[in-house]
């Protein structure tokens, strides 16, 4: 499937719609962009972006499109939940989700690639994770089992 997958995407991505989710998500709006005449700076198309990574399940596009058979799915929901509660130990996905059940209270937002927690000061603290396979168990369990707040781990972090 993966050298399918390379050769369709050098002939012509479109062919992919109902396999990867940026074909998926650009097909939905260059659709909606030809039939309402919209500029791709459109408020609209912004606003469809976000409906479409929205995970609820009976809100997201995505998730229209996958029951509606127009875009395959490659994991259970069973298997997201199980990913949420107990993320893998072995990418960036450690740290971010113990930062998450460990410091609920203090973490302002979490993404990809960052941790940003609210100390209760002026400014916000971000913790990059720009390398995938550093966040691990392995290098950030003791850390995380030494600190009682994201205060503690914040200055750990900068020493």
């Amino acid at each position: 499937r993966w050298e399918e997958t390379l050769s369709a995407l050098e002939d012509d991505p479109r062919k992919l719609e109902r396999q990867l989710d940026w074909v998926a998500k650009l097909s939905t709006l260059s659709s909606y962009r030809d039939k309402h005449g919209l500029e791709w700076n459109d408020p609209k198309l912004a606003l469809l972006d976000l409906q479409y990574h929205d995970v609820r399940l009976d809100k997201g596009i995505a998730n229209v499109l996958i029951r509606n058979g127009k875009l395959e799915r490659l994991s259970t929901e069973d298997e997201v939940q199980r990913a949420i509660e107990a993320p893998p130990t072995d990418t960036r996905a450690y740290f971010r989700g113990r930062c998450l059940a460990q410091f609920p209270q203090q973490v302002a937002a979490a993404s990809w690639d960052s941790v940003i927690f609210d100390l209760g000061a002026e400014t916000l603290q971000r913790v990059p994770m720009h390398e995938p396979l550093r966040g691990t168990e392995s290098s950030t369990k003791r850390l995380l089992d030494s600190c009682r707040t994201a205060g503690d781990l914040i200055d750990k972090i900068k020493t």
